[in-house]
């Protein structure tokens, strides 16, 4: 049976955690590389506290956020992946950010100041990338220490550090992006040029991202064997030069090694758009520690049915925030109920389930000896229906 909440028990220092949380809409990922060193991967936020999941789960650990966080990483931004990221670069005002290439800060800026005073543009994922990137100048400003937003991109080493270990010595711990593509990214850029084009014709139209999500920040992990493989929302193209093709073939860091990843975070949310066969026949070792969440938005609920039993046919070992869907809010006050009911032809749930799966294991240990902990609405994926 799952507990409530996580235990507030904060890892050792020579122990290496993996959290995942999410609820129907938003991810967030918060990695212990060792020696109390922190990466935040993406933000969501618990849908109780309106406060960041992964500011929420550390201070619970009694982390010192402003000190023990390295780097926050924004694979994409996309609405569901940014929620409380401003807050989170702020509080933790030690961390360096990386963003994909695809979006250069001269970039942003330039629709930053096309957006920002016109008040049809509201959205969140856009003021998360405005709050990030002016607290940045306002640490320069304040001639505190500046760090720029590094640019993700195919083979960039975005940390590394030396982990202290009791038993052996140090290890090294690694994170890489790789993705985008060279040929992603120049997609991108003419894309985004295209859209500061539409806008000037345009003046009122809210941005929009380019689609699909080739431009997304995949994240390889490498912490002494331990290696993890974070797929973010990078969907799959049949361009060689694009999508998981791309960081297949073209990837340095990944293409012909012979060690593989045993813990791999399913890209977008399982759906089959982000499916790739050669994923998991060449970069993870079979079967894995699969770790996804679920998007419940509307009518579209992912990960679909033939996803579930695509991802249970690689793997046993594959789990879920919450299930596609959430639960069915219980009304204890029928008077409340029985109002909207008569306001509203139907009755959504803000949140559609809410979960916290957390992965640790010692660092000197073997790469397949995951001890998994299920929080919340968490589940094994073959128990969702």
């Amino acid at each position: 049976m799952n507990k409530p909440t996580a235990e507030l028990l904060a890892p050792e220092s020579t122990e290496l955690e993996v959290s995942i949380f999410g609820p129907g809409y938003g991810e967030s990922i918060v990695l212990h590389i060792g020696n109390g060193e922190w990466i935040l991967v993406d933000s969501c936020l618990e849908p109780n506290s309106r406060e960041p999941a992964a500011l929420q789960y550390l201070s619970g650990l009694g982390v010192d956020v402003e000190s023990a966080v390295k780097l926050i990483v924004a694979t994409h931004w996309h609405d569901d992946h940014v929620r409380g990221l401003a807050q989170i670069f702020d509080k933790c005002n030690s961390a360096k950010v990386a963003l994909s290439a695809a979006l250069r800060k001269e970039e942003f800026l330039a629709l930053v100041a096309l957006y920002t005073n016109r008040p049809m543009v509201n959205t969140s994922s856009l003021k998360e990338l405005i709050g990030v990137f002016r607290i940045l100048e306002e640490r320069k400003a304040q001639g505190s220490s500046f760090n720029p937003p590094k640019e993700a991109s195919v083979d960039r080493q975005l940390y590394s550090s030396r982990i202290t270990l009791l038993s052996s010595g140090t290890v090294d711990a690694k994170i890489f992006s790789v993705s985008p593509s060279d040929a992603t990214l120049l997609k991108a850029k003419l894309a985004f040029a295209g859209l500061l084009q539409e806008s000037e014709r345009q003046p009122g139209k809210v941005f929009q991202s380019p689609t699909p999500n080739h431009s997304a920040v995949v994240l390889w992990v490498e912490i002494g064997p331990h290696l993890v493989l974070l797929g973010a929302d990078l969907e799959s193209s049949d361009d060689p030069e694009m999508g998981w093709l791309a960081v297949i073939d073209r990837s340095t860091v990944i293409a012909g090694r012979r060690d593989k990843a045993k813990l791999f975070k399913v890209a977008h949310h399982g759906a089959e758009s982000a499916h790739e066969p050669r994923v998991w026949d060449e970069i993870i070792s079979g079967p894995p520690v699969a770790i996804l969440t679920p998007f419940s938005r509307g009518n579209r609920l992912l990960p679909t049915t033939s996803d579930r039993t695509r991802i249970q046919g690689l793997t046993p070992s594959a789990f879920i925030t919450a299930k596609p869907g959430g639960r069915q809010y219980n009304w204890r006050n029928r008077v409340v109920r029985d109002v909207l009911k008569e306001a509203t032809r139907n009755i959504r749930n803000v949140h559609s389930g809410w979960g916290h799966i957390r992965l640790r294991q010692p660092i000197d240990g073997p790469p397949d000896n995951w001890r998994v902990e299920l929080f919340g609405d968490a589940v094994p994926l073959k128990e969702v229906a």
